[in-house]
C-alpha cells in the first residue's frame, strides 16, 4: 500500500497581470476512493497547519490504500507574504476591520474578474476543490484559546470526521447554512455534496510542536476513518469534550493588577478551588489569589483582550476589573 506523490502547481493571474503560483502535494493510490483535501494558511498568520501537512505527507505516501489526498500547505500566498491575517492589512490592523473582499476564508468559489484574492480562489477551486469529496480546513486562533475541532452535525461524513479528530475540544454546530453566494471553503464542499470539518490550533504567527503533533494525529485519524490509511483512529483519553457556550464559566479579574498565571495551559483539567494564578494589585501592591470556581477543562487561559495576536498590547497581562483570565468547561 503506497501512494504516488506529485508536486503540482496552480497559477493565478492577478489584476495587475502578475502570476501567483501555489504548490501542493497530490498523493494518489491508483484505486477508487475518497478525495481528501486538506488546506492550511488561508490566513497568512495561521501557519501551524503548513508544518502539519509536511509531517503528514510521508504517512500518506507510505500508506495510502485508496483514493487520493491533496495537501495544500500555503493556500493564501498573498497573505502569507504580507505576514498578515488578510492580504493588504496595515500594521496591527485587524482582519475583521478590513474589506471582506480580501478575506479568503469567505470568498469561495471566487470570481475570475474580482479582486486578487477572488482570482486566486477561482484558480484554486478549479484545480483541487471541485474534485474534493472531503475537506479539512486548518486554521489558528489566538494562543489564549485551546485547540478545537469545528464540527457540523450533518448526520453524515462531516460529523463522522469530527468524531475521530482526537482534539480535546469539539465545537459542534447545527446543520450548516449553505448560501449560494461567496462563502467558506467547507460550505462550498458541503454544498456540492461533500463533507467538511475545520480545526483551530492555538497560536498564530508561530509553529508550536505540541500543536503540530495534535494536527498530524487529527488529519491521519480522519484519513483512517475514511479508509484512505490503514489502521484505526488514535483517540487519546478525554477527547471530544463538547464546547457549549451556555455552560462555559468565565473567570474575570476582581480588581486592577498584573495577572501572573499558575503553571497551567489550555486543555488542562482543574479542580474547583485550584489556584489559577494571582493579581499583583497596582493600587496597594497586595496579592489577590485567583482560583477556579468549578472543576473542568481550561478552554481559555491568560489575561487577554480581543484579537490579542494582532496587537501586543492586547496580550498584556495588566488587567482591569472584569477582564477575562480563564474560561472553564465544567465536567
Amino acid at each position: 500500500m503506497a501512494g504516488t506523490v506529485e508536486l503540482r502547481r496552480v497559477s493565478a493571474t492577478l489584476t495587475d497581470g502578475r502570476e501567483v503560483v501555489t504548490p501542493y502535494w497530490a498523493v494518489d493510490s491508483g484505486a477508487d476512493g475518497p478525495t481528501l483535501l486538506i488546506v492550511a494558511a488561508q490566513h497568512g498568520n495561521e501557519v501551524q497547519g503548513a508544518e502539519v501537512l509536511r509531517r503528514a505527507l510521508p504517512e500518506f505516501a507510505a500508506g495510502l490504500r485508496c483514493g487520493r489526498a491533496l495537501l495544500v500547505p500555503f493556500t493564501n500566498l498573498l497573505a502569507l507574504a504580507d505576514r498578515k491575517n488578510t492580504h493588504g492589512l496595515g500594521p496591527e490592523e485587524k482582519g475583521t476591520d478590513y474589506h471582506q473582499a480580501n478575506n479568503m476564508n469567505g470568498r469561495w468559489p471566487g470570481d475570475p474578474e474580482g479582486s486578487d484574492i477572488d482570482r486566486l480562489v477561482t484558480a484554486l477551486d478549479e484545480a483541487f476543490v471541485q474534485g474534493a469529496t472531503h475537506v479539512i480546513d486548518l486554521h489558528c486562533w489566538n494562543k489564549f484559546w485551546a485547540t478545537a475541532t469545528l464540527a457540523w452535525d450533518d448526520g453524515g461524513d462531516s460529523a463522522r470526521m469530527a468524531q475521530v479528530a482526537g482534539t480535546r475540544f469539539t465545537w459542534w454546530r447545527g446543520k450548516p447554512d449553505l448560501p449560494a453566494s461567496l462563502t467558506q471553503i467547507r460550505n462550498i464542499v458541503m454544498r456540492r455534496g461533500g463533507a467538511a470539518m475545520a480545526v483551530e490550533f492555538a497560536g498564530q504567527y508561530a509553529v508550536i510542536e505540541r500543536e503540530v503533533v495534535v494536527g498530524v494525529r487529527c488529519v491521519t485519524n480522519v484519513a483512517k476513518e475514511l479508509g484512505l490509511l490503514p489502521g484505526e483512529p488514535e483517540l487519546p483519553p478525554d477527547t471530544g469534550v463538547p464546547v457549549v457556550d451556555d455552560e462555559i464559566v468565565t473567570v474575570t479579574a476582581p480588581c486592577v493588577g498584573l495577572f501572573v498565571g499558575a503553571e497551567l495551559q489550555n486543555e488542562d483539567h482543574v479542580e474547583a478551588g485550584q489556584r489559577l494564578g494571582h493579581l499583583l494589585r497596582t493600587d496597594d501592591l497586595s496579592t489577590v489569589e485567583v482560583t477556579a470556581p468549578v472543576s473542568g477543562w481550561l478552554w481559555r487561559f491568560g489575561s487577554h483582550r480581543p484579537d490579542p495576536d494582532v496587537s501586543l498590547a492586547d496580550q498584556h497581562p495588566y488587567s482591569d476589573p472584569g477582564d477575562p483570565l480563564a474560561s472553564i468547561i465544567p465536567d
